[in-house]
C-alpha cells in the first residue's frame, strides 16, 4: 500500500505541475521589456533598465601570447558559431518597423506549424497604438495605409488563432508638426504547461509514424 500511495503522490504532483500557468508580459515602446511569470516567480528576460547598470570589472588574468594565425582562426570560428537567438532578435526590434515585424512573425507562427499550440494560448490583454508621421502629408497618408494593410490582418490572425479576451489596435496618421511618430504595445498572455507538453507529444508521435511508414 505504501508503494501505491507514493506512486499516486508522484502522479498527483506531475498533474499539478502540468496545470501551472506560464504568463508572458511584454511592453514595446522605445525599448522592449519582456518577462515570464511562473507561479509567484517573475523572471525578466529583457529589461533595458537592468542592462544599463554598469557591471563590475573583474581583474584581468594575464594570458600567454599565442601565434597571430591561431588567434585569427579562433576568432573567425567564434564569429561563425555565434548566431543571434530569439531574445537577441527581439532586442534589435525598434520603432514602427520592429513592431510590424514582430506581429507579422507571430502571425506566421500562429498560422503555421505551431497553430495547435497557439489555440491553447489565452491573451488577457493586447493593446497596440501607433501614431504615424511621415516627411509630409502625402508620405504620412501612404505610410499609414501600408501599416494598416499589414498590421490589422496580422492581429486578426493572432486573435483568431488564440483565445483572446481583450484587444485594442489603434493606428492614426499625424499631420501635426509638433508631434512625432509614437509606437506602443502591451501584451499579457498565458499558456498552461500541460498544453505545451501535449503538443510536443503529438509532434513526436507524428515524426515516429512517418519514420515507421518509411
Amino acid at each position: 500500500m505504501t508503494a501505491l500511495y507514493i506512486i499516486l503522490g508522484i502522479l498527483l504532483l506531475i498533474f499539478l505541475i502540468l496545470l501551472i500557468r506560464v504568463q508572458v508580459f511584454m511592453e514595446y515602446s522605445d525599448t522592449i521589456r519582456l518577462s515570464v511569470k511562473v507561479l509567484f516567480v517573475k523572471i525578466r528576460l529583457i529589461d533595458p533598465d537592468k542592462e544599463k547598470k554598469p557591471k563590475k570589472e573583474k581583474p584581468k588574468k594575464k594570458k600567454k601570447k599565442k601565434p597571430a594565425k591561431k588567434k585569427e582562426e579562433s576568432e573567425e570560428k567564434k564569429e561563425k558559431k555565434k548566431k543571434p537567438n530569439m531574445l537577441t532578435k527581439l532586442k534589435e526590434k525598434k520603432g514602427v518597423t520592429g513592431l510590424i515585424s514582430l506581429f507579422t512573425s507571430l502571425a506566421k507562427i500562429a498560422g503555421g506549424m505551431l497553430k495547435g499550440l497557439f489555440s491553447h494560448i489565452v491573451i488577457h490583454r493586447l493593446d497596440v497604438g501607433l501614431a504615424i508621421k511621415g516627411s509630409d502629408a502625402s508620405d504620412t497618408a501612404l505610410t499609414y495605409g501600408r501599416i494598416c494593410s499589414v498590421l490589422y490582418p496580422s492581429v486578426n490572425i493572432i486573435t483568431s488563432a488564440t483565445k483572446t479576451k481583450d484587444y485594442h489596435v489603434t493606428v492614426e496618421p499625424v499631420f501635426d508638426d509638433s508631434r512625432e511618430t509614437e509606437v506602443y504595445a502591451n501584451i499579457h498572455a498565458h499558456l498552461r504547461v500541460i498544453w505545451a507538453v501535449w503538443e510536443v507529444l503529438k509532434a513526436a508521435v507524428k515524426v515516429l509514424w512517418v519514420r515507421i511508414r518509411l
